[in-house]
C-alpha cells in the first residue's frame, strides 16, 4: 500500500504522523477496541504486571498502555500522531506519553522492562534502526514484542487494502508492501540486524467485527492510508470502494466478520 515518501534520517513521524492524527478519535472509538485480544496477548506473553515498565512504540491512543496500567504496569507510549498521544494522556492520566518518532525514542538505555509495537514498525522510514532503538532503551533480557500483518492469503482484511490500492498515489520506487513482514525470515532478519534475538514467532487470528456498514466506514476511514487516499481521489471515491470490499463479509444478521491474522515475534535484548 503507497504512503507518502519518508527520509531515513529524519524518520517518518512529520507524514505519519498527521495522516494518523487526522481521525485520531474515531480511530479510537470504532478501530482500536478491536485490538483488544492483541493487546492481551502481549500483555500476558511478555510477563506485563505490577512494577512492571513498559514502552508502546507506536502506541496511538493507548490502547494496550490503558491494559498494562490496569494490570499494574507504570507504563510509556510514544506516537508520531499529536491528537492519539493527547487521545492517550486523558485515558491514562498515571503514564507518560510523548510525540515522536520510532526512530529517535528520548528515553535513557535499559529503561524498560517490556517494549511493545503494534504494526508500528513496518512505518519507520528506517525500520533496522527503529528497532535498534527499542533494543538500546529495553533492559538487559527484556521482551521487545513486534507484532505485525499476518499472511496475505490468510488475511481477509487484505480486501481494505486492495480497495485503496487504485486511490492511493503510486508508491515510492522500492517502498514494501503491507505484508513485507508477514512471512518467517524477513522480520526475524531485521530484528537480528538490530541486535534483537528472536525467542518466539507465531502466527494468530483476530477477527474484526461490525454491527453494521457505518461502523465499518468509521473503522477503516480512520486509517492513515484511507486518509491519503481521501486525500487523493476523494471522499466519495473511498466510501464506495470501502462498502463494495465489506459486501463478502455479511453474516446473516447484517453484521461484519472479517477473519484476519497476525503475526508476532518476541524478542530479547541479550546482555
Amino acid at each position: 500500500m503507497a504512503m507518502a515518501a519518508t527520509d531515513q534520517k529524519q524518520g517518518s513521524a512529520r507524514v505519519q504522523g498527521e495522516l494518523w492524527g487526522a481521525r485520531a478519535q474515531e480511530w479510537a472509538d470504532y478501530q482500536e477496541p478491536l485490538h483488544r485480544p492483541l493487546f492481551q496477548h502481549a500483555i500476558k506473553h511478555t510477563g506485563i504486571g505490577p512494577g512492571s515498565t513498559v514502552l508502546d512504540v507506536g502506541c496511538g491512543p493507548g490502547g494496550l498502555c490503558l491494559l498494562a496500567a490496569a494490570a499494574g504496569a507504570h507504563v510509556t507510549g510514544i506516537d508520531a500522531a499529536a491528537p492519539s498521544v493527547e487521545i492517550a494522556r486523558r485515558r491514562v492520566p498515571s503514564g507518560r506519553f510523548d510525540v515522536g518518532d520510532l526512530q529517535f525514542l528520548p528515553y535513557d538505555d535499559r529503561s524498560f522492562d517490556v517494549v511493545t509495537g503494534f504494526n508500528s514498525f513496518q512505518y519507520a522510514a528506517d525500520p533496522v534502526a527503529a528497532l535498534a532503538e527499542a533494543r538500546r532503551v529495553a533492559k538487559p533480557g527484556a521482551p521487545v514484542y513486534v507484532l505485525v500483518w499476518g499472511r496475505e492469503e490468510q488475511t481477509e482484511l487484505v480486501a481494505l487494502l486492495r480497495a485503496l490500492r487504485p486511490l492511493l498515489p503510486p508508491a515510492p520506487p522500492g517502498a514494501p508492501g503491507p505484508f513485507a513482514l508477514s512471512y518467517p525470515g524477513a522480520l526475524d532478519g531485521l530484528l537480528e540486524r538490530a541486535g534483537l534475538t528472536p525467542k518466539e514467532d507465531e502466527y494468530i487470528e483476530v477477527p474484526f467485527e461490525f454491527p453494521d456498514r457505518s461502523s465499518w466506514l468509521r473503522a477503516a476511514g480512520a486509517s492513515g492510508p484511507a486518509v491519503l487516499a481521501e486525500r487523493t481521489s476523494g471522499p466519495e471515491a473511498v466510501a464506495a470502494a470501502l462498502t463494495e470490499a465489506i459486501a463478502p463479509y455479511r453474516t446473516a444478521s447484517g453484521s461484519y466478520r472479517i477473519a484476519t491474522e497476525w503475526r508476532y515475534v518476541i524478542a530479547r535484548r541479550l546482555p
